[in-house]
Parts: structure tokens; C-alpha cells; sequence
């Protein structure tokens, strides 16, 4: 049995709670971790949402993440109280997938804004950032997805040349223990100081700082420059001939 799939029984489950400092719970099928997270949030659930498949996953701009049964890590973080940017910390969780997978000998994953990792120039994992209020703080819930186990074939035709997972790199990581190393790596972003040092980090793994980018707003609207920076709220910014733009949402290519 693969070890993900050991959380099923409730005294793994408790072990590895106490173990990385988090409650779980845990599902073999679930329309959506970021879904049951946000659902539970509202209960007052402090912890991760674990599955081993998702019918109904979802990355940036509404598109859907697709990964077969037993492929991928899964699983959504309940924050409370919620940082007070939530972009910035999608934009960081690269960071800490990028330290967790080096942790376990998978090295030059790399960054793409707003929140792709990447490997070799394909995405091996995403996150996705969706902030709430409940009158104590807040609540952000993070969901990630790393793919683990896929093979080419398993990837829809039209993302076989823009997607990979650790596997097709070469590299073998047990879900479990990824699961173990990306929350530590999330539990030390915990301070001003350790989101400095993220932050810098973030600038020397990205694909596109200093380079030519195109930008298309969700509204149809395109802006072209030279992606320069992000900014403390985790936008974008592209120095284009009239000025600079601040991205905060956008599908972004080189240009």
C-alpha cells in the first residue's frame, strides 16, 4: 500500500498529526481538499485536508487539476488567522515545495508567478490561495497539488509538453514523506523575517524576473514589458513604456 493512503487508519492518521503538528483528516476520493477545507474553516478546523484523488480540483483561473488515483499530494491547509496577503503567501508556498522536494533530493525546481514550481520548464505542482473572514482573524485556506507518480501518458495531450511530475524527472518521493517536509517548510514561514528570506528566494528561483512577459488580465486586456519584481502584496510588477503595472491576476508568458 502506498504510505499516503496509510492516514486512512485513524492511529497513522493521530501519529503523523502529532508528528508534523497538524490535525488531518483524510479521504481516499473528495470532489476537492480546497472545497472540504473551506467547509470545515467555517467549523473552526484548524488543520489539512488530505485526499489520494480529486474529481473536481481546481489551479489557477478556474482551470481544473486533474491527477489520477494515487498520482499526486493533495491536500489543503487551513490558516488561521489569515495573513494578511494572501497572494504573496500562494507566491511563497513555492518556496517551501521548492525546499521540501530539495530536502528530498529533487533539486532546481524553479518559480513561476503567481504559483507554479516548476522543474526543467514544465509544472510539477501549483497553489492556490483563497482568503475568508470569520470575525476572529480570518481563515486562508491553501490548497497544493504536487505531482508525484504520473507517467507521460497520464498527463491530457494538450499539457504533456507544459506538465511533468517528479516522476517523469526522474526523481522518486514518497508522497508521505513530502507531505511530512512541506509542512514543516510552511510552518517556518511563520515570521516576518523567515518571509524576507522566502521572498528573496522566490526572486532567484523565478522564470520570468528580467525577462520580457505578456500578460493577458482577465478581462481581455493584455500588458507587455519586463517583469521586475513582486511586490509585499505579491503582485507582479512589469515595467512597460508607459509605466509600471501592477499585476495582481493574469495569465503570464514570455514574451
Amino acid at each position: 500500500m502506498p504510505r499516503l493512503r496509510l492516514l486512512a487508519h485513524p492511529a497513522v492518521r493521530s501519529a503523523v498529526s502529532l508528528e508534523i503538528g497538524h490535525q488531518i483528516e483524510y479521504h481516499e476520493l473528495i470532489d476537492s481538499t480546497q472545497d472540504r477545507a473551506r467547509e470545515l474553516a467555517g467549523r473552526g478546523f484548524d488543520g489539512i485536508v488530505v485526499a489520494d484523488e480529486q474529481r473536481s480540483g481546481r489551479g489557477t483561473h478556474g482551470r481544473a487539476w486533474q491527477a489520477a488515483k494515487g498520482t499526486s499530494l493533495l491536500a489543503s491547509w487551513v490558516l488561521r488567522p489569515a495573513p494578511a496577503a494572501p497572494a504573496l503567501v500562494a507566491a511563497l508556498s513555492g518556496v517551501a515545495i521548492a525546499r521540501a522536494l530539495a530536502s528530498l533530493g529533487v533539486e532546481g525546481a524553479s518559480l513561476k508567478w503567481p504559483n507554479d514550481v516548476q522543474l526543467e520548464g514544465r509544472k510539477v505542482a501549483g497553489a492556490l490561495a483563497h482568503g475568508t473572514s470569520d470575525g476572529s482573524g480570518g481563515v486562508l485556506v491553501l490548497g497544493i497539488g504536487i505531482n508525484v507518480h504520473q507517467r507521460p501518458g497520464d498527463f491530457p495531450v494538450e499539457l504533456r509538453d507544459s506538465a511533468a511530475s517528479l516522476a517523469v524527472a526522474g526523481r522518486d518521493v514518497d508522497r508521505l514523506a513530502l507531505l511530512a517536509r512541506l509542512c514543516g517548510e510552511l510552518r517556518g514561514l511563520g515570521d516576518a523575517h523567515a518571509w524576507s528570506a522566502a521572498l528573496a528566494e522566490w526572486r532567484e528561483r523565478s522564470t520570468l524576473l528580467g525577462r520580457g512577459v505578456r500578460v493577458t488580465l482577465p478581462g481581455g486586456g493584455v500588458v507587455e514589458g519586463t517583469a521586475t519584481a513582486i511586490d509585499d502584496d505579491g503582485a507582479l510588477l512589469v515595467h512597460t513604456p508607459s509605466g509600471i503595472e501592477r499585476i495582481v491576476t493574469g495569465r503570464v508568458e514570455p514574451a
